[in-house]
């Protein structure tokens, strides 16, 4: 490689961290922007329908959570990586949004069918047929947000204006136009209008702002794309199926209800708290993608790793205080739970960053899969086994989840660490070099 080479190449690795930089406040901006909304319309949405009539849009955003996930597939990991690969090569670009396009269309049908036979078995659905088609048809909009085409070009300044303005709408209607129970319908409509808002805002940049084309495209690339985005599926599959499962047979065999609601509660604080790696990994990955730049995962592994094994020791410190306010007082007894799942703030932090930014970025797909899979496993034997040995409590179940993101770690750490290797923090210029 040349000087001028040499040069060229750190300059875009500076002007890249800039954008991560950034697209990382972008992120945080949508992040509390995600927090925010939901905040002023749900205290509102639960006192002007009441109890049951809410119960109905609990259940059916629960339903929709998991048809969200079908219709999303692995599309959005695949199209960000396809994205920032083909960055000057418009054709490949066109051919990659095409394909996710038709594809996600044709997951769209599917799941319409499958939602008219699921809907008349489930009573709270079947008695509310209308509120399920308007929820479905929002779910189908939203994954036709072209979000891939904005991150894989690192540009998610839209995502955050475009879910702002978008929601400000829906939240508008809401308060004029819902204030009672017989007006349940409205609720999902507005969402809807605020979805397709988005929908039209995203894909007016798209096609006319980026130039990105609707190409025909053949079957078998359709295909190769599909079985593409199946490897980042399964992935995430295996997460959502560890959790879910532990739920259920947490509802099954844990008949103290207020240890059940003790659990709910610790996993929503974790959750909320892994939220905010997200802007960190979905700023890094394409970055990472278009410039393997290892000096900077190294730093934001190491500086992230101390910050969060410092915040989830204080976490466990300050578990009671955790519990009360979120739970209030009468939660108090279950703070131990809250600092028994503290392990798992320090663990994911490690296994995020180490997953799609690192082993995805650099073309190791399988390996991320074969991670999260094998955690799923450990996980899913774990609780059979505290089941079989009657230790099926919830401390039990709180230590397997931290070792269950321990063994994530590990094995993505074990998976990622010839590259980290090949690319030491200090010899940043040489591993720049030897590419």
């Amino acid at each position: 490689m040349t000087d001028q080479e040499q040069a060229q190449g750190a300059d875009d690795r500076q002007l890249g961290r800039r954008r991560f930089a950034k697209n990382m406040a972008h992120q945080y901006l949508l992040q509390i922007a995600q927090y925010l909304f939901p905040f002023i319309t749900v205290p509102y949405l639960t006192r002007v329908l009441g109890p049951d009539v809410y119960a109905v849009r609990a259940y059916v955003i629960a339903a929709m959570t998991f048809m969200q996930a079908f219709l999303n597939y692995g599309f959005e990991s695949y199209g960000i990586k396809a994205i920032a690969e083909s960055v000057h090569d418009a054709v490949r670009t066109n051919r990659v949004t095409s394909c996710i396009v038709y594809l996600r269309l044709a997951l769209c049908a599917g799941g319409a069918a499958v939602m008219a036979v699921v809907t008349p078995l489930v009573p709270i659905l079947a008695a509310n047929p209308a509120y399920v088609a308007i929820a479905y048809a929002g779910a189908c909009l939203t994954s036709l947000l072209p979000d891939y085409v904005f991150q894989g070009q690192e540009d998610m300044k839209v995502i955050t204006q475009r879910y702002v303005g978008s929601q400000a709408v829906a939240v508008a209607c809401i308060f004029l136009f819902v204030h009672g129970p017989e007006q349940l319908l409205l609720v999902p409509a507005f969402e809807g209008l605020a979805t397709l808002i988005a929908v039209v805002w995203s894909w007016h940049d798209v096609l006319f702002v980026r130039k990105v084309r609707l190409v025909a495209v053949p079957l078998g690339q359709l295909a190769q794309s599909f079985r593409d985005s199946t490897v980042f599926f399964v992935s995430s599959a295996s997460t959502t199926l560890f959790s879910s499962l532990t739920t259920l047979l947490i509802g099954i065999y844990v008949a103290d209800e207020a240890q059940v609601s003790y659990w709910s509660i610790a996993m929503m604080a974790v959750s909320a708290i892994q939220a905010l790696y997200s802007p960190i990994a979905n700023s890094l990955y394409p970055h990472m993608v278009k410039r393997r730049d290892f000096a900077l995962a190294w730093r934001l592994l190491l500086l992230g790793s101390a910050v969060a094994l410092v915040g989830s020791i204080a976490y466990a410190a300050l578990s009671p205080m955790v519990m009360g306010i979120i739970g209030g007082e009468a939660y108090l007894p279950g703070s131990y739970v809250i600092a028994y799942t503290a392990p798992v703030l320090f663990f994911s932090y490690v296994a995020i960053l180490l997953g799609y930014p690192v082993l995805a970025a650099v073309g190791r797909v399988r390996l991320l899969t074969t991670s999260s899979v094998i955690a799923a496993a450990f996980h899913v034997a774990g609780l059979f086994g505290l089941l079989a040995f009657g230790s099926f409590t919830i401390a039990c179940i709180a230590v397997l989840r931290d070792l269950t993101e321990a063994v994530l770690a590990a094995l993505r750490t074990a998976f990622a660490l010839p590259y980290l290797r090949s690319n030491p923090p200090k010899g940043a210029s040489h591993g720049a070099h030897h590419s």
